[in-house]
């Protein structure tokens, strides 16, 4: 470190990034792991637990839409306009954790310009572990997914005679029977319209809306059950009791058992009535890979005895793996987009022992695609049939650090720190109306791109603690800081940062 940059003395400084350079001639080499993990996040300002969706006395339509919409679908067919659909008490523990290690090699053209490359080599893992109990629960799994014995055939059949009884009783109104008039305003026509919107409400419960699947059923023994049989029984009687209908005898399956861990992960994975993620749910997983490069020029702009500063401009690449969301609570190696960044690096020297360091980024993120399942905020299990490639356009982002640190020693200081980032909503849309066709004809509704956008602000604080230390040789410095806040929109993983810097230089000629 030139003593030009630390007014005479030699004072360690890693916490925040500086305003000196490699100077000309010089490779300087910097190896700076971060070590990120959390439990828990702020959501619109509240620490809340990562695995909240699916912890509760009440667990199913608020994080998982299917079961929303079966919900709907029971106290349809059922009669029960109160059925609150629950898959039973359940206690989600999810822990996630992000280790970046960028290597950083940096080449001084002069004494005032140096430019520098950082490879990332990201590690992400995700640890979760559910516990359901029968408590309060009133869903069990879907018999097609849990393979009960002939239950295809039994379905098949169940609808066959149905749809040929609403056929058969349609044609007999159509021919003034029942006594209706053209018009077709009569009791006949009423039970004819009641008749197949509950057909449709049990369709739709056993196979869901599209191409959706519907892993999960009421319980015979719950009030939606029993309600469902009720009415199926009264359709069928009168059919032929009063309208001379015959050939609606099958009775509806409904779910036997209740949910056990093992079933939720069946369902979980499953592709033909389930929710079609990879992989297991419950274990410790990672992955590890590239993430996005980063390419920079540095430019000094002022070099005093009290006062020193740098310019920097940055190009972020897109070189990690395209992203995608197959897999359950999965994290990304990176974005997978362009980001342009500045920042405006300054310290400040006060006697021979006092240093700030403050530094100011701005980046722009340039748009992009990504692949996600469209789904509402806060929806933790989505079906594979809402995966779509959208049109991407990350929020941009504005950060602040400062790190006062006090000189013990020459080699020696330790100090605080403190962090503010911002982060503006994504945006997502359609590629095409095409896009937004397809889409709407899998979830069988109109489904909107944009409801993405929500939880995907960030704004958060940090504060900490550093010592940095600087050799003959080799400089280094460990930081420790704490998310202690999450702002008021969006969210925000509620984590202690651990970060530890070691760099070296060599003259090159």
């Amino acid at each position: 470190m030139s003593p030009a940059l630390t007014g005479g003395a030699r004072i360690a400084a890693q916490a925040v990034e500086r305003a000196d350079i490699a100077g000309r001639g010089r490779l300087r080499v910097t190896f700076d792991p971060r070590i990120v993990g959390w439990d828990a996040q702020f959501v619109d300002g509240a620490r809340l637990p990562l695995g909240l969706a699916l912890t509760g006395d009440t667990v199913g339509a608020g994080a998982i839409p299917v079961v929303a919409r079966l919900q709907q679908d029971v106290r349809t067919a059922s009669g029960v306009p109160g059925f609150v659909a629950n898959l039973g008490k359940s206690v989600l523990s999810v822990r996630q954790e992000r280790r970046t290690t960028p290597i950083t090699a940096e080449l001084g053209l002069s004494d005032r310009l140096s430019v520098s490359v950082s490879v990332p080599i990201v590690r992400v893992a995700t640890g979760a572990h559910l516990k359901i109990s029968s408590t309060g629960a009133n869903l069990g799994l879907n018999p097609l997914l849990q393979g009960v014995l002939n239950s295809g055939t039994s379905y098949s059949t169940f609808f066959t005679e149905f749809d040929t009884s609403l056929a058969r009783l349609d044609a007999n109104i159509a021919g003034r029977g029942y006594g209706c008039p053209p018009s077709r305003q009569c009791a006949a026509q009423a039970f004819l319209d009641s008749a197949r919107t509950i057909r449709t409400a049990l369709y739709e419960a056993v196979h869901g809306a599209g191409q959706t699947g519907s892993p999960f059923m009421p319980l015979d023994s719950s009030d939606g059950g029993r309600g469902i049989a009720q009415v199926v029984s009264y359709l069928q009687t009168r059919d032929s009791a009063a309208f001379n209908v015959v050939g609606f005898r099958e009775p509806f399956l409904l779910a036997h058992d209740t949910l056990s861990a093992d079933l939720v992960a069946g369902a979980i994975v499953d592709g033909a009535y389930g929710f079609g993620y990879r992989g297991l749910p419950y274990r410790n997983s990672f992955r590890l890979g590239l993430g996005d490069v980063e390419v920079a020029a540095k430019y000094r702009l002022a070099a005093g005895v009290h006062y020193a500063a740098a310019l920097v401009a940055l190009v972020r690449l897109p070189t990690t793996q395209p992203d995608s969301d197959d897999d359950w609570l999965r994290q990304s190696l990176g974005d997978h987009q362009t980001d342009l960044e500045a920042r405006l690096v300054q310290e400040l020297f006060v006697g021979s022992r006092l240093w700030l360091n403050v530094a100011v980024r701005g980046g722009i993120q340039r748009p992009g695609t990504r692949v996600r399942r469209v789904a509402p905020f806060g929806a933790i299990l989505v079906p594979f049939a809402a995966t779509a490639d959208l049109a991407w356009d990350p929020g941009d982002y504005v950060g602040m650090d400062v790190a006062p640190l006090y000189r013990l020693a020459p080699q020696f200081a330790v100090g605080l720190t403190a962090s503010y980032w911002i982060k503006q909503q994504d945006r997502y849309s359609f590629r095409s109306a095409q896009d937004s066709l397809d889409l709407a004809a899998r979830l069988g509704v109109p489904t909107s791109a944009a409801m993405l956008d929500d939880g995907t602000a960030e704004r958060r604080l940090r504060f900490g603690l550093a010592v940095t230390y600087v050799g003959p040789t080799v400089e280094g410095g460990f930081s420790i800081e704490q998310t202690v806040s999450g702002g008021t929109v969006g969210v925000t993983p509620a984590a202690p940062v651990y970060r530890i810097v070691l760099r070296t230089s060599r003259r090159l000629f």
